[in-house]
């Protein structure tokens, strides 16, 4: 999956931070799941088999598990399809929304709809647990719920099944990981322990020059490891998370920043991919003609061309052509069907019909499509071809 989090207001600049759990860091602005093809042709390939086709009428979120298919339609009306023998099934009627995702502990949440609500249910059984108004801005952080609310600024940590409150604390905006979260407020940064909110660093100024304002296009944060990388105003840096001492400050101008590899840093900007050395900030490579960069080391241009690369050297190390990477997967139109090609090895996954851009996913060897015809199919992944 991606990697954007919001963490301001929905009419500020989001502040980035890390996916954690059910959120699978995998991509760095990635600009969607870029798929191609053509219309109902039947599925074929090497063993891809079909093993769910369901409505899609109406719908406004989507959830691709190893055990469930989970959909949200406009109407409210949220449901389970089970891809396997006693896995969950169930349909359950709540406050609509257009996204839907793990919400930590067994559950799911609803959130992003006109009346501000997030709703967290049950993924086994589909019973709603409860639920929070007032437009919150909702993460999973080290197993719990993070919910930023913009009426107030404040940060609250909950329990995901029972919304019962743990710390709260004010912030104009955080990151965070499985054991710390980051809160920065007026461009001073405080570390807190994630499960009881202890503080680890007091507030210190974030050393970077002119004043970053996190509350305002430009500037973004995320934890890498044990650093909080954060940037803006033409400069990327780099800090310790454990004292929040500046290791060091680079001039680069990027959109979009991610760990990618083991000690490296990918940027992407105006400039094309940079990937940076995490501990010094040095330049390890540049390559102006990429535009797209995952984790895994597929890049794509702006002519659609893909390749898979040694990030430590951005050595080619195959070409995939015009094909589009997707969660581990190179597609390939071929007029009304789209060919499967495994990222890794290059050899063929399978052939679909015809689907709908951007609305693709994967989970283990199961992918996951909205098609033209308005239904959700999914097939499990052949071998290799």
């Amino acid at each position: 999956m991606l990697i954007d989090l919001d963490v301001a207001p929905p009419s500020r600049e989001p502040v980035r931070a890390v996916r954690s759990a059910g959120y699978a860091v995998v991509a760095l602005l990635v600009l969607a799941l870029l798929v191609l093809g053509g219309s109902a042709a039947p599925a074929r390939g090497s063993g891809l088999v079909q093993v769910l086709k369901a409505d899609g009428q109406g719908l406004s979120a989507s959830l691709l598990t190893t055990e469930s298919v989970y959909v949200a339609r406009s109407d409210g009306l949220v449901e389970a399809t089970p891809l396997c023998p006693g896995c969950p099934a169930w349909s359950t009627q709540t406050t609509a929304g257009q996204r839907l995702q793990p919400g930590g502990d067994g559950t799911l949440v609803l959130d992003a709809n006109e009346t501000g609500v997030a709703t967290f249910l049950d993924a086994r059984t589909g019973a709603v647990l409860w639920s929070q108004n007032g437009f919150p801005v909702v993460h999973l952080i080290g197993g719990r719920v993070a919910d930023w609310h913009p009426d107030d600024g404040a940060l609250r940590l909950r329990d995901p099944r029972t919304g019962r409150l743990f710390w709260k604390r004010p912030a104009e905006a955080f990151v965070g990981d499985e054991n710390r979260i980051v809160l920065i407020n007026d461009a001073r940064a405080a570390v807190y322990a994630a499960g009881d909110g202890r503080e680890i660093t007091g507030p210190r100024g974030l050393d970077v020059p002119g004043n970053p304002d996190f509350a305002a296009p430009g500037w973004s944060a995320l934890m890498v490891g044990e650093r909080l990388i954060v940037f803006g105003g033409g400069h990327v840096a780099a800090f310790r998370a454990d004292g929040l001492v500046r290791e060091w400050l680079i001039s680069l101008s990027p959109y979009a920043v991610a760990g990618c590899g083991i000690g490296l840093l990918c940027t992407v900007g105006v400039q094309g991919v940079t990937v940076l050395d995490l501990a010094t900030g040095r330049t390890r490579w540049t390559g102006p003609q990429w535009q797209v960069v995952t984790e895994d080391g597929m890049l794509t241009d702006e002519a659609g061309r893909s390749a898979r690369v040694d990030l430590a050297t951005g050595r080619i190390e195959h070409d995939f052509g015009r094909g589009r990477p997707a969660d581990g997967l190179v597609l390939y139109p071929e007029g009304d069907r789209t060919t499967l090609v495994g990222a890794a090895d290059g050899r063929v996954r399978g052939v679909i019909p015809r689907v709908t851009p951007d609305a693709c996913s994967r989970a283990g060897d199961l992918f996951a499509c909205l098609r033209y015809d308005s239904t959700v199919t999914v097939w499990r992944l052949g071998r290799p071809g």
